[in-house]
């Protein structure tokens, strides 16, 4: 933590002021010693005239040697700020130590991985998706799905039926997912030109399930026909499907193209 480092870094800092303090404050001291203020009185000489003795006169004491009143206000007023600087150390140390001691804060709880999604996975999802409908959005699927409609059957390629039968019973919900990817990437679009790449792919994956559910119909119809002439009607009919189907493929297709181009 920046707290915890910056500990040693106050401590060091504290103790040159407490040195610089104690250097000063023996400074002050030495220039405020008392000096001299009396010489004591040597005593009088004694005289006497010879054949009387007289007592010799008191010496006088000498004066008390006081400081001065102004240095020792100069040496209080040095002492009282160095004295505040070092205590004010030491509470920093000691708010500083209690922080670095505090627990840390409980960590915040994991994001959900679909609020982590953006633009590009919605739209790299969606393209997934959408590529697998179109590699198997088929004419073959199709024709497959009117023969079921009509009989239930898949005719003589049972193990190809059986395969066909797998995809269409994953259709929905790939058709599903992948238009509610790309509506979010849509929706999470940087710009307008992006967002409508991602809306045009959308109405050409629309436009293919439609196509292959017509040519589903066709095929169907042209099973329930029985007359010549309706079966030539009907022909024309899956003729038309087949070729809307491929049109709408190869739309979906060129919209896939220039959506890759930006996930």
């Amino acid at each position: 933590m920046k707290v915890q480092r910056s500990v040693p870094l106050v401590v060091v800092a504290v103790l040159a002021l407490s040195l610089a303090a104690c250097d000063a404050i023996s400074s002050a001291i030495d220039t405020t010693a008392p000096e001299s203020g009396a010489t004591t009185q040597a005593p009088a000489a004694t005289t006497a005239a010879p054949g009387t003795t007289e007592a010799p006169p008191a010496t006088e004491a000498p004066p008390a040697t006081e400081a001065p009143a102004g240095d020792e206000e100069n040496g209080s007023g040095l002492l009282l700020p160095f004295l505040g600087l070092f205590l004010l150390g030491f509470l920093l140390i000691g708010i500083l130590i209690g922080r670095s001691r505090k627990k840390k804060a409980a960590p915040a709880p994991p994001v959900p991985a679909a609020e982590k999604m953006g633009f590009k996975d919605y739209a790299r999802d969606g393209y997934s998706e959408s590529r697998w409908l179109l590699d198997n959005l088929s004419d073959e699927l199709a024709i497959w799905r009117g023969n079921a409609l009509f009989d239930g059957s898949t005719g003589p390629e049972d193990s190809a039926g059986t395969a066909l039968a797998s995809i269409w019973a994953q259709l929905d919900d790939r058709m599903n997912r992948a238009v509610d990817q790309l509506y979010r990437a849509e929706a999470s679009a940087p710009d307008q030109n992006t967002s409508q790449l991602v809306r045009t792919t959308v109405d050409a994956l629309h436009a293919t399930r439609s196509a292959v559910d017509a040519r589903a119909q066709a095929r169907f119809g042209t099973r329930q026909t029985d007359d010549q002439f309706a079966m030539a009607e009907a022909g024309e009919r899956e003729r038309l499907a087949s070729s809307n189907l491929a049109e709408a493929s190869q739309g979906l297709n060129d919209a896939l193209l220039a959506l890759s181009a930006v996930v």
